[in-house]
């Protein structure tokens, strides 16, 4: 189930269908199993490290706001958290760390939209982490 609907993104109605489970069946499995799968994911000091056991020269910090639907909320000021006005559209923003040939080694949690990158690296402790493992491996 979990595999179908990454690989080729089929909605849960017809993965329950296809394995005789009723539709909310389908969804508590799904966040099972994104559960287990998410438990697996290195945290950001770990990360880190490995890169710097691995000897890469660089990393990359890219943010990245993914398109999603049936997302509002307003914030403290009525403006909609989740709608951005860079990208025309409600999203989650997510920060990802990647190897110099783009894999990614660190996905942050998701922060709404509305927020801009450099917020959203600052909320995660990013900025703050960069520059400690930079120091300590004498890079600019």
């Amino acid at each position: 189930l979990i595999l179908r609907w990454f690989i080729d993104g089929t909605r849960l109605s017809q993965l329950a269908r296809d394995n005789g489970l009723s539709v909310s069946a389908a969804y508590r499995y799904l966040h099972e199993g994104l559960t287990v799968l998410a438990a697996g994911a290195p945290d950001l000091a770990t990360a880190l490290e490995r890169a710097k056991a691995a000897g890469l020269t660089h990393l990359n910090l890219d943010g990245t706001v993914i398109h999603t639907d049936r997302v509002a909320a307003p914030g403290p000021h009525g403006a909609d958290l989740w709608w951005s006005g860079k990208h025309k559209h409600h999203g989650g923003n997510v920060q990802v760390v990647a190897t110099p040939d783009g894999w990614p080694i660190w996905v942050s949690p998701v922060r709404p939209g509305r927020e801009h990158d450099t917020t959203c690296a600052r909320h995660h402790g990013l900025v703050d982490a960069l520059n400690r493992i930079a120091a300590e491996l004498d890079m600019p």
